[in-house]
């Protein structure tokens, strides 16, 4: 045995390595730190990723638009309207008095975007309308022999990720629509003024109403071809240019804040009123000031972020939905040529985002936007 390893003495205490308690304090105060720093940037990074995807679906949307031209040699109409007694910018359903309507143009961009099934549905929707009058927004959804049409949500191709959710049922039986679903955030741009900006070459945008007389749609007093979808804007239309014109920018639902969220359109995918499948740039992109619609929860605070606050106007013509998004600071635009913007919500309005959405007014919009 080596005697000249040292020897523990018999009253050596037995000390143990360890963390006091301070120093596990100090550490778990450096982990929390840490993880304060980490979690902005996840978030962060989660939210470009939606936003990435809202992106990718609106280019989806592009492409099925330049389909249909291909086809067509035009976009879809934005809405087809052959009402004898001069409604030219009502929207709601029969007992409000809207019962010579044909079809908007996001169901018509179904055999464009792989859906055929939802197409389908469409068809026969539309076949099913055989007489004079006609609502598809109205009559699909009360078909229980075409599965209730238009009571479901669409796809995720109608969808941001940045969005939430709206589950609720649109229902006001004084406008003369129940159970359609919401859950759409794309809409087509209706130009820089009201509900009948498209009558105004000054206001007039990448969609509208095609308003014809009924002997266009009207044979023998049999419906005819209630999709009119030579009748929207062709590429010589948009004297401005396609990538200069928005073609569909960003719109949300009130899925919170109101007291009766079931009588707010906006969202409804199956509807052409304002605020659910169109918008204007009378107002900027995530506007303070309040939407004006035909159908809208007048209980929603001014509080509530994303402003979603809104006024109803049934009588006139003059409704006005901004294009909205959850995302900080804008919203995702689709431009006439299958481009996509991400566009400030503190753009000159009347300089530059209105000038952006009208498509024969001859505006040059400046180099930065």
């Amino acid at each position: 045995m080596d005697n000249n390893i040292p020897q523990r003495r018999a009253d050596q205490p037995n000390v143990k390595s360890g963390f006091t308690l301070v120093e596990l304090l100090v550490v778990i105060a450096i982990i929390g730190i840490l993880v304060g720093l980490l979690l902005p940037a996840v978030q962060s990074a989660r939210e470009a990723a939606r936003r990435m995807q809202c992106q990718n679906n609106m280019k989806q949307l592009g492409l099925a638009l330049h389909n249909h031209m291909s086809v067509f040699r035009a976009f879809p109409p934005g809405n087809v309207n052959y009402d004898e007694n001069g409604n030219r910018f009502k929207t709601g359903g029969w007992q409000h008095g809207q019962n010579e309507l044909g079809w908007h143009w996001l169901p018509m961009l179904f055999p464009y975007i792989e859906q055929e099934g939802l197409w389908d549905k469409v068809e026969r929707c539309d076949a099913d309308q055989s007489g004079h009058t006609a609502n598809p927004c109205d009559h699909c959804e009360y078909m229980d022999s075409n599965d209730n049409f238009g009571r479901d949500q669409l796809p995720a191709f109608s969808h941001c990720p940045s969005a939430i959710t709206d589950n609720v049922q649109f229902t006001d039986g004084s406008y003369g629509l129940e159970s359609l679903a919401k859950g759409n955030n794309y809409a087509a741009s209706w130009g820089s003024g009201n509900m009948l900006s498209w009558e105004d070459p000054k206001t007039r945008g990448a969609f509208g109403t095609y308003y014809v007389h009924q002997d266009k749609i009207i044979n023998n007093g049999i419906a005819g071809d209630r999709y009119q979808n030579r009748n929207g804007r062709g590429a010589n239309d948009f004297t401005d240019g396609l990538s200069n014109t928005v073609a569909l920018a960003e719109v949300i639902s009130s899925a919170s804040g109101g007291s009766d969220q079931r009588t707010d359109i906006r969202g409804v995918w199956m509807s052409p009123a304002m605020g659910a499948t169109i918008f204007t740039a009378f107002l900027n992109p995530n506007s303070r000031e309040k939407d004006t619609l035909a159908a809208c929860d007048e209980t929603i605070g001014d509080e509530v972020r994303p402003n979603i606050a809104c006024l109803e106007e049934r009588d006139t013509a003059d409704v006005y939905a901004a294009s909205r998004s959850y995302h900080s600071g804008g919203v995702n635009a689709l431009m006439a040529d299958g481009s996509v913007r991400f566009v400030t919500e503190s753009i000159d309005n009347l300089k530059i985002w209105r000038p952006m959405n009208t498509v024969q007014n001859n505006e040059v919009l400046p180099n930065e936007e």
